[in-house]
């Protein structure tokens, strides 16, 4: 989202409540009321809210279409291009055709507990501590590929762009196996 898209409710805000004293009533009385509206902050809060929404949901949405690909070892899956851009796109592309070759697949789960650390400019950061039951299978026996990793905890740091207003992509992604971010 543009800046001025951000400072604009904020500004029409405090506009509004230099404008809001008015005079008592005609009775010749020289007392004034003075209204105070906090809207802008509730504006402002709203947008961020829903901002923070969206690169969330772009995130999660990014999780998903990763977990459905991977079970099927697909690296055209439609779901990638829909939540990824380069080179986060073209990093899980080359993995995922990689392990088809092989002839393996994936299994398991894995649960979020995203938060956004920071957000601006298009650009927002995510930081997760997921916990992953997820393992590469041989596609063809269904038998765990080696070396089987026990079910754990991941830190998953996200750089999401928007590359449309209240559409976020994952465009760079780094995991650290069994080390969350503090505060976990």
């Amino acid at each position: 989202m543009k800046r001025w898209a951000t400072v604009l409710p904020f500004c029409l805000g405090l506009f509004a409540s230099a404008c809001s004293s008015t005079p008592a009533a005609h009775n010749g009385s020289t007392t004034t009321t003075t209204t105070t509206t906090t809207s802008s902050s509730t504006v402002t809060s709203t947008t961020a809210d829903l901002q923070a929404n969206a690169v969330l949901a772009g995130y999660r949405a990014e999780q998903a279409a990763f977990r459905q690909a991977f079970t099927k070892a697909d690296p055209y899956s439609p779901l990638l291009a829909e939540t990824m851009v380069n080179p986060q796109l073209q990093s899980v592309r080359r993995a995922l055709l990689s392990e088809s070759h092989d002839g393996m697949a994936g299994k398991g789960t894995a649960q979020l507990h995203p938060r956004l650390l920071s957000i601006g400019d298009g650009h927002a950061v995510v930081v997760d501590c997921l916990y992953s039951t997820e393992e590469l299978i041989y596609a063809s026996s269904g038998k765990p590929v080696p070396p089987i990793t026990p079910p754990e905890h991941d830190a998953v740091r996200s750089t999401l762009t928007e590359v449309s207003p209240g559409h976020w992509k994952v465009a760079r992604q780094t995991v650290t196996e069994r080390l969350c971010p503090a505060g976990y």
